[in-house]
C-alpha cells in the first residue's frame, strides 16, 4: 500500500511539470510557459506605427488580426546584436492586460527548444543582478550551465504599456 502511494506521488509530480519555450534574446536565455505562447513565426515584414512608443516595432496581419510586435531589448536595456546570423523569431503570446486578452508579438533572436521543468525547479529571483529585466522575471531555471529567466509576461506587458521609454 505504501508503494502505490509513492508512485501516485511520482506521477503527480510528472503532471505538475511544466512545458518552458525557451528562446534567446541578447546573449542570454529566456524561458515562457507553452501555454501562453500561441506561436512562433518567422520574421516579416511590419508595418510601422507613427508616434508609437519607441519598443513598438509595428504592428503584423495574423490571418486578419492586427497583432502589435513589441521589442525587448530596450526595456531590458539590451544592444542590438549586429553578430546575429540568423533572422529573429516573433513568439505570438497570450498576455492579460486589465480584465481582456491580449494577444501581442515579442521579437526574440531565436527559439531553441521546449523543455518541461517541475515547479521546484522554479527558483525565486535574486534581488539584485538581473538590471533592467528584474520587475520582468518571476524565477530562474538552473539549465546547462547556467541559468533561464523566466518571463512574467503579464507583468513585462503591463509595465511596457505604462512605459514611456525614458531613462533607457
Amino acid at each position: 500500500m505504501v508503494d502505490l502511494v509513492m508512485d501516485t506521488g511520482v506521477e503527480s509530480d510528472r503532471d505538475r511539470a511544466q512545458s518552458f519555450v525557451v528562446f534567446r534574446l541578447g546573449g542570454e536565455g529566456y524561458a515562457l510557459e507553452v501555454m501562453r505562447v500561441q506561436e512562433v513565426l518567422d520574421m516579416q515584414s511590419l508595418t510601422e506605427v507613427p508616434g508609437g512608443p519607441r519598443f513598438l516595432l509595428g504592428v503584423i496581419n495574423l490571418r486578419g488580426h492586427v497583432v502589435p510586435v513589441y521589442d525587448l531589448r530596450m526595456p531590458f536595456g539590451l544592444s542590438k546584436d549586429t553578430t546575429q546570423t540568423r533572422a529573429p523569431c516573433v513568439l505570438i503570446v497570450e498576455s492579460t492586460l486589465g480584465s481582456g486578452l491580449q494577444i501581442t508579438g515579442l521579437l526574440v533572436d531565436r527559439v531553441s527548444d521546449v523543455l518541461e521543468f517541475s515547479p521546484e525547479e522554479v527558483q525565486p529571483p535574486p534581488q539584485l543582478g538581473l538590471g533592467k529585466a528584474s520587475p520582468f522575471v518571476r524565477g530562474l531555471i538552473r539549465h546547462q550551465d547556467g541559468f533561464l529567466l523566466v518571463l512574467d509576461v503579464d507583468r513585462v506587458f503591463s509595465t511596457l504599456g505604462s512605459w514611456n521609454g525614458e531613462g533607457v
